[in-house]
């Protein structure tokens, strides 16, 4: 039997359209809600981007916990869960009359999304809901390709149309009901024997055991710190170098289409260049595109950097979880994802944090796309000693 005629399209389908709404509905549209919300309330832009940092401490702190919550009770709890916290707190974001209740709010509502609705979860279960399926994981990830391309342009003609607040509403409805329908629709997976749970020390512990994992988080760290700091500024810092709002936006959807080119091929570019390589190349893609983001002032510009940070980007979040299960055992895969997921997403909450307080001092939104470039350059620096660490290990062997 091939792989095609094992793999149910229905459920990755489904798990396709909650990654692309959870994905979507906040934490890739905020970056397009963010002057329209400075515009309208005169709050401080560092505290909309600390909101925005804090909303990914909650995932990172909480991306463990959904891990094993999803081992232990099923995805029907996990995404019942979701779909309740995720409509709660934006719902309040979308109300608030001052810059604490959004900030809780949006935190809420973010940390919910993301932590019960990202990777780290719907990529076990869709293994799990396929397990003699290998492609699971690389048709889920070309659908989650599509929610910068659905939900940038969106959000900005909702915004223009009916304003950030009752955009805010439609954004907290979209990420609730994708929650929902997977809790209702998606089968329960087939059973299994039961197993003893790993602890989490051990789970933890083995991140920093040996020196090739411990370069390999780091090299995750630094990639969150450059891609949570480009989905918050890719819209601002081109329309401070002169797009029209629209623009930006449209290229920034464009960007997220153009994961797709690091998605769809990801096979023969794997064949061709090898896993470690191939994730190489798609964190020197990233810091390239970081350059091209701080000198996009004009279309062509722009859309060189939407289509190396989307190949970047796209290719980054299947290859990542793949050396995470090459590196680790499987036995956990929702607690290692979640685990990884933390690491991405509470470094990254540092670099819009920052990025804002040097964009409030300095008026100039260039510096975060130079996070962005510097932070890529970071991450790719630590993985080529991992690779480096690696041969020098086989060769020892070898003699």
């Amino acid at each position: 039997m091939t792989t095609h005629e094992t793999l149910d399209h229905r459920s990755v389908g489904i798990l396709g359209v909650l990654t692309i709404c959870t994905y979507g509905c906040w934490y890739y549209a905020f970056g397009v809600l963010l002057d329209p919300i400075l515009e309208d309330t005169g709050w401080r832009e560092s505290t909309l981007a600390a909101s925005f940092s804090a909303g990914q401490i909650v995932i990172g702190l909480s991306s463990l916990a959904g891990g094993r919550l999803l081992d232990r009770a099923g995805h029907r709890s996990v995404f019942g869960l979701g779909a309740t916290l995720t409509f709660a707190g934006l719902l309040t974001a979308s109300f608030a009359q001052s810059a604490p209740v959004f900030f809780a709010g949006a935190t809420i509502g973010m940390g919910a999304c993301g932590a019960l609705g990202f990777y780290h979860v719907t990529m076990p279960t869709a293994v799990r809901l396929n397990p003699d399926s290998p492609r699971a994981i690389t048709v889920l990830t070309i659908w989650g390709a599509f929610a910068s391309a659905i939900f940038l342009p969106a959000t900005a003609w909702l915004v223009e149309g009916i304003g950030w607040r009752p955009t805010a509403r439609v954004l907290a409805a979209a990420g609730a009901g994708a929650f929902a329908v997977a809790a209702l629709i998606l089968p329960a997976p087939p059973s299994t024997e039961a197993r003893q749970a790993t602890s989490l020390r051990t789970i933890v512990g083995g991140l920093t055991d040996r020196l090739e994992t411990r370069l390999f988080t780091a090299a995750m760290a630094f990639g969150g710190i450059a891609m949570a700091t480009m989905l918050v500024y890719q819209v601002p810092t081109m329309t401070s170098l002169g797009l029209a709002a629209g623009t930006a936006s449209t290229i920034a959807a464009l960007r997220g289409f153009c994961q797709l080119l690091g998605r769809i091929p990801l096979t023969p570019i794997i064949n061709r260049f090898g896993l470690d390589r191939s994730l190489a190349i798609a964190f020197a893609a990233v810091a390239v595109s970081g350059g091209l983001l701080s000198v996009s002032s004009t279309v062509p510009t722009g859309v060189a950097f939407a289509i190396i940070a989307g190949f970047g980007i796209g290719a980054f979040s299947p290859l990542q979880g793949m050396k995470t299960e090459a590196l680790f055992d499987r036995e956990n895969l929702g607690a290692t994802m979640g685990l990884y997921a933390a690491v991405l997403l509470l470094a990254g909450s540092l670099g819009p944090f920052f990025a804002g307080l040097i964009v409030e001092a300095t008026d100039d939104r260039r510096w975060a796309a130079g996070i962005v470039a510097g932070s890529a350059t970071a991450a790719l620096v630590c993985f080529a000693a991992m690779l480096q660490t690696n041969r020098t290990h086989a060769q020892n062997l070898s003699r």
